[in-house]
């Protein structure tokens, strides 16, 4: 038996069980916050002057949630529920991921309940939440990593790398992530493709970093940027997403090409030269296998059993809501979808006109012109007033949700 085939055919088979068919419309929002105190510091993982650590304010929120997961230490790494968790970044960033949900306002309110429990636990200590795409005051190798092997092993690999994007993306970046459906793998594809494309206008408009490594940032779409040079081999557009025929197949044999970070069969020795579908060729993967490797990638828009639109930069909640609102009005109806692609020159042999450096001219275009960029054909600001002009055919009553973002951008 090819076991490596196998494990392949395995990844398509767990892609395919994403595919919903007409049950769709669910909306996942994750969000990541900084925890600071009154002088704007990172409050750390660990108490520091007898003052709450990271670490501490899990624990006086973990009676919420129904299961707890530490570290062999004992220390307090995640939390889960039904309808949320809160799990911990590398530099003790805290991210909340609410399940995904159809109504926007049931967002809202698992949003609402986790502000309320954190603001009872951190105002006695003067701390906050902050959403901000970069840390607002330190430089990132100032930052310790949280003790977590999964952090520990990928700070080792990319401290192997040329350049500080990999240690700044762990340190000092936060963002928000929305996962929507899909009912097939064309209708996935669609959307990899549509949200890849569209994802230098959607960082745009979630552009949050007032401050980078210290000083005052002037260069848009800075945290996009950080995140692009990490690592090509598993970030930026996905290796030949806009060529004909690209599906599941494909995305299996890009998850498969890279060598792996770590992985987490107890009795697997890879080494540096091994790709991921050596490393995992002694046997079949299992779901464990399958989801932790799909979780060492991050490209702009990541396919797992639903599409996860990941290029915002971590804002205020009802901004985030208001974005998680333009990507369900965008992405959820037919006749939106279709007007997309015919402003992207998608003719109706289906053939898209791009490459994966089209997506990288687009972000230099918006860092370089802001407004007046040029994007596949049409200025930023002409495809802003596009999708905010047909967004709401998609919401009806959810349309208000609009509002703060528009606000935020001053749209």
């Amino acid at each position: 038996m090819d076991d490596q085939f196998d494990n392949r055919e395995l990844i398509i088979e767990y892609l395919e069980s994403g595919c919903k068919g007409g049950d769709m419309g669910y909306i996942g929002v994750e969000i990541e916050q900084f925890v600071l105190d009154e002088d704007g510091d990172r409050v750390p993982y660990i108490e520091k002057h007898g003052r709450l650590g990271v670490r501490d304010i899990l624990e006086q929120l973990s009676p919420y949630y129904s299961e707890v997961v530490r570290n062999e230490e004992g220390d307090i790494l995640s939390l889960f529920r039904l309808d949320s968790n809160v799990t911990i970044e590398p530099a003790a960033q805290l991210e909340l991921s609410i399940s995904p949900m159809l109504s926007l306002a049931d967002v809202e309110h698992e949003y609402d309940n986790f502000a309320l429990r954190m603001k009872q636990i951190l105002k006695p200590y003067d701390y906050k939440l902050v959403p901000l795409g970069y840390d607002p005051k330190n430089h990132a190798a100032d930052l310790p990593i949280i003790p977590k092997p999964r952090y520990r092993f990928m700070d080792e690999y990319f401290s192997k790398l040329p350049g500080m994007h990999a240690e700044r993306m762990m340190r000092a970046t936060t963002s928000m992530q929305v996962s929507i459906d899909f009912a097939s793998e064309a209708d996935a594809v669609r959307k990899l493709r549509i949200a890849t494309l569209l994802g230098p206008v959607f960082s745009y408009l979630l552009d949050n970093v007032p401050v980078f490594e210290g000083e005052p940032n002037s260069t848009l779409l800075r945290r996009m940027k950080v995140w692009r040079e990490v690592d090509p081999a598993r970030c930026g557009a996905i290796p030949g997403l806009f060529d004909e025929g690209f599906g599941f197949a494909a995305y299996a044999d890009w998850l498969l090409s890279p060598p792996p970070i770590f992985i987490t069969r107890p009795d697997a020795h890879p080494t540096g030269s091994m790709t991921a579908a050596e490393a995992y060729a002694d046997a079949p993967m299992d779901k464990a296998d399958i989801e932790h490797l799909m979780s060492m990638v991050w490209p702009d828009v990541r396919l797992k059993r639903y599409v996860e639109i990941r290029q915002g930069d971590s804002v205020p909640f009802d901004v985030a809501l208001g974005y998680a609102a333009l990507i369900k009005g965008l992405f959820y109806g037919e006749t939106n979808l279709e007007i997309i692609e015919h402003a992207l020159g998608v003719g109706e042999d289906g053939i898209w006109p791009y490459t994966e450096q089209s997506v990288e001219d687009a972000i230099d275009a918006v860092i370089a012109d802001e407004l007046d960029a040029v994007l596949y054909g049409r200025t930023l600001e002409s495809w802003i007033s596009l999708l905010f002009q047909i967004a709401p055919d998609g919401l009806g009553v959810e349309e208000d949700y609009l509002e703060p973002l528009m606000d935020f951008k001053g749209i």
